[in-house]
């Protein structure tokens, strides 16, 4: 398993951009990407971002010296991220066919069916 290297960012105003974020993290290494997330709807920040670095090392200076650093008056709040997601399906896995073969007790297309003798996902 590759080493950690994204941090989550806590604490964000509405008006910190991708860019912002990044200047503020590249004193401490490479940083390949930032995410500030938006709502759907609104469009406006959440309030958290992203930032993945090259190096754990370069991740580790940023969580150690950022965490509860101010950014435009606000206390951030820094931890590692989350297991990463796997971005390869863009639909939940038990909406697929296959899975309804595998798992859904012999149910016809889009029915559940009788689910008593589903296996469990490993």
């Amino acid at each position: 398993m590759a080493p950690k290297t994204t941090l989550y960012v806590g604490g964000l105003v509405p008006e910190v951009t991708p860019q912002l974020l990044t200047a503020a993290f590249a004193p401490f290494g490479d940083v390949l990407s930032v995410d500030v997330p938006r709502d759907f709807k609104t469009g406006q920040m959440k309030g958290f971002g992203f930032v993945t670095f090259r190096l754990r090392e370069d991740a580790e200076e940023a969580l150690y010296n950022m965490n509860n650093a101010e950014l435009l008056s606000r206390t951030l709040s820094l931890s590692w991220s989350a297991a990463e997601k796997d971005h390869k399906h863009n639909e939940a896995v038990w909406k697929g066919e296959r899975w309804l073969k595998e798992h859904g007790g012999g149910a016809g297309e889009g029915e559940a069916g009788d689910l008593k003798d589903a296996k469990p996902i490993e």
